[in-house]
């Protein structure tokens, strides 16, 4: 069985058991977007990607320690599925540049998948005026401004 096979059948599990805000319907979300995304640039690392948004909420139980909570529970899994350590750390700095307030603290993530799950991630989240008007200017990419404009004209009136 592929690590993204496992990997997602263990998030499933552990997303069930989550605020119904940080759960599987906000997984997909943010995969569906992040691979749109992705095809805009083709050094994407998919596998990485990939992992990096199953996992990147996985621990979601308080919104100050989720992200090293998920980065934990991501690292423990990996490494028992013997997944490769430098993969592993990269999954992990993926899954760091989610993260609004690691990204003040850190810095921009210099990483194309931290950027595009980062915008991902914030993307689900400007569907409303408020959302929009959070996260418009934060977003890394064009392209997720022009995917904001073109699925949410309404916000830009």
């Amino acid at each position: 069985m592929d690590i993204l096979k496992l990997t997602k059948e263990f998030a499933k599990k552990e997303y069930a058991k989550q605020d119904k805000e940080h759960g599987w319907k906000h997984i997909s979300e943010v995969m569906d977007t992040a691979l749109q995304l992705a095809k805009s640039y083709p050094e994407v690392d998919l596998e990485i990607l990939k992992l990096a948004v199953l996992l990147h909420d996985v621990s979601y139980f308080n919104y100050e320690t989720h992200v090293e909570e998920s980065i934990k529970t991501a690292e423990k899994f990996l490494h028992n599925k013997a997944y490769p350590k430098d993969k592993i750390k990269k999954v992990l700095d993926v899954m760091i540049a989610h993260s609004g307030p690691h990204r003040r603290k850190l810095g921009d993530t210099k990483l194309i998948e931290g950027k595009i799950i980062y915008d991902s991630d914030k993307y689900v989240r400007s569907h409303t005026l408020e959302g929009m008007q959070k996260y418009y200017p934060r977003f890394y990419l064009n392209e997720t401004r022009e995917l904001l404009k073109k699925t949410r004209p309404e916000l830009f009136k």
